[in-house]
């Protein structure tokens, strides 16, 4: 199973980002209100990965309708 930056600890939210709390990216959080998967290659072998449970369902994932990104 594929690391994802929605099931991790130290995924956090400030202003239009969403970044690593230990400084391994920053990502513009349209991303994350599309819904976009987030299984980043830096995720993958993160020696700080610090997995909060089991993968969010699509469904579950972002707050903007598809009508609202393209506009």
């Amino acid at each position: 199973m594929k690391r994802s930056l929605y099931q991790c600890f130290n995924a956090k939210v400030l202003g239009d980002e969403i970044y690593c709390d230990k400084g391994h990216l920053s990502e513009n959080i349209l991303r994350l209100a599309r819904g976009t998967p987030l299984e980043l290659s830096i995720c993958q072998t993160c020696s700080d990965y610090d997995e909060m449970g089991p993968p969010i369902p699509k469904d579950e994932r972002g707050w903007l309708s598809i009508k609202e990104v393209q506009s």
